[in-house]
């Protein structure tokens, strides 16, 4: 019943849109009729005229309306169905109607023109990311030197505030297209760990952060080199919200292994809770003079998607906060491992 009257509904629009022509129609057909009257034809030869006439001009309106239906109707279907809609015309065939093939032929130009001017942005996109690798990797250079020659730990934290800086850059123009640059393996979370912790080592020294770690060493599958960054990322967070202990466990189910981050610092305002991992944000605590830049959260979430790892965070203020990423257990490597270090003893 809704189709019937959404079809009467586009009927009638379709019939408002032949108004000039319909009344041009019906005041031709009035006047032919007359002069026929006027000139004394017959009755029977009138009426066949006006029933051949009104039925050709209903014929042609049925058949336009029945064209054109067709084509729109399927425009704004595929519409609906498309998540990229300037791939539309991909999914029509050109119609043949003269508004109709006006309407093709502008969606065309104007589907050329915008991408042609995608690729152009994604050309300069490209370049600008090239270019921000590049300056990347120059400044490391130079700020590992300054690392190795400088013995005041106060300088050296500065240091490694600088070397974090430019990594988040890194991360974030690379999270785009993050699946170029990781690899999936196997990794073992302690070792995993033991980095994050060697690259804080001396900022957990300087503000005398107990560091604790329980039972962590377990297989997940990721990437190393983005887990590293991702727990970098918590673990600065839990450096710089004061706090005195950092402790790191997991917790094993029957599908996943989940490693939990927690510290006893300022904690997230309740408010704030469901932000945290939006862009930009930095909540009241960021408000508070730590010159915080709302990134690190987005990009870890960011990573945590693409590696198909899931991340969550609970807190509780002036008691605790909680990160915990979630890894799917794959079972069938565990055993495809297995049977490698068998061979490899073996031989």
């Amino acid at each position: 019943m809704k189709y019937a009257s959404s079809n009467l509904a586009k009927l009638g629009s379709f019939l408002r849109g032949k108004t000039y022509f319909l009344g041009l129609a019906s005041f031709v057909t009035i006047a032919a009729l007359l002069f026929l009257w006027a000139f004394k034809v017959r009755l029977e030869i009138i009426i066949m005229l006006a029933i051949l006439w009104f039925g050709f001009l209903l014929i042609s309106l049925a058949v336009e309306y029945w064209r054109k239906a067709v084509f729109y109707k399927a425009l704004l279907a595929n519409l609906d169905r498309l998540d990229q809609a300037y791939l539309i015309l991909e999914t029509l065939t050109e119609p043949r109607f003269y508004d109709g093939e006006i309407l093709y032929v502008a969606l065309y130009k104007i589907n050329k023109s915008m991408l042609e001017n995608v690729t152009n942005y994604r050309m300069r996109s490209q370049e600008f990311q090239e270019y921000v690798e590049m300056w990347i990797h120059e400044v490391k250079t130079p700020l590992a030197t300054l690392s190795l020659i400088s013995h005041d730990p106060k300088i050296n934290q500065q240091i490694k505030r600088l070397n974090d800086y430019v990594e988040q850059i890194l991360y974030f123009v690379r999270a785009e297209n993050a699946e170029q640059d990781y690899l999936i393996a196997a990794n073992n979370l302690a070792n995993i760990i033991n980095e994050v912790a060697s690259r804080n080592r001396e900022v957990l020294l300087a503000k005398k952060i107990d560091f604790e770690v329980h039972d962590v060493g377990y297989e997940v599958y990721t990437d190393a080199k983005w887990l590293e960054f991702i727990l970098n990322q918590i673990i600065n967070n839990s450096i710089k919200y004061s706090s005195s202990k950092i402790r790191i466990t997991t917790t094993i189910t029957d599908r996943t292994i989940t490693l939990t981050i927690s510290d006893n610092g300022i904690g997230i305002a309740e408010k704030d809770l469901p932000r945290v991992f939006d862009k930009s944000f930095t909540g009241s605590n960021g408000r508070l003079g730590k010159q915080s830049t709302g990134m690190g959260l987005y990009i870890a979430k960011t990573l945590c998607q693409k590696l198909g790892h899931k991340i969550e965070i609970d807190s509780k203020p002036q008691q605790y906060t909680k990160v915990s990423i979630t890894f799917a257990k794959l079972k069938y490597f565990n055993v495809i491992d297995a049977q490698t270090y068998k061979k490899v003893t073996e031989m």
